[in-house]
């Protein structure tokens, strides 16, 4: 048996977009951009349980709905800083699903860029 000459195992994080509550369409139209203009993954979290989530997986994009996020934006804001995330925030009400796809798939390759650009 031979030993590795590493002393821990390499940690490849999971490319991810988190969705944090708002309706079902806007976490489908998310996963349907990522899959378009990346290979990301798309989880999704209510709000009680999303800086855990966010913390943990340190997406490259956050996406809320401005109804969820005008309830306590700064801690959103906070939240995305603190994890070098973007934040996007859609409004969904009445917004049909593949409208809320056109708009988040830009917004996500967006993100993605930067994020791996390292600015």
């Amino acid at each position: 048996m031979s030993k590795s000459r590493r002393p821990t195992l390499e940690h490849r994080p999971v490319i991810s977009v988190v969705v944090i509550g708002g309706p079902d369409s806007l976490y489908e139209a998310a996963q349907r951009a990522a899959s378009l203009a990346t290979s990301a993954s798309v989880l999704r979290t209510e709000i009680a349980g999303a800086a855990t989530l966010v913390a943990r997986e340190r997406p490259f994009a956050i996406v809320v709905s401005d109804e969820i996020y005008g309830f306590d934006a700064a801690e959103f804001d906070a939240l995305a800083r603190d994890v070098q995330s973007a934040l996007i925030a859609l409004p969904t009400d009445g917004v049909p699903p593949r409208t809320l796809q056109e708009r988040l798939t830009p917004l996500i390759l967006d993100a993605f860029r930067d994020y791996f650009r390292g600015d």
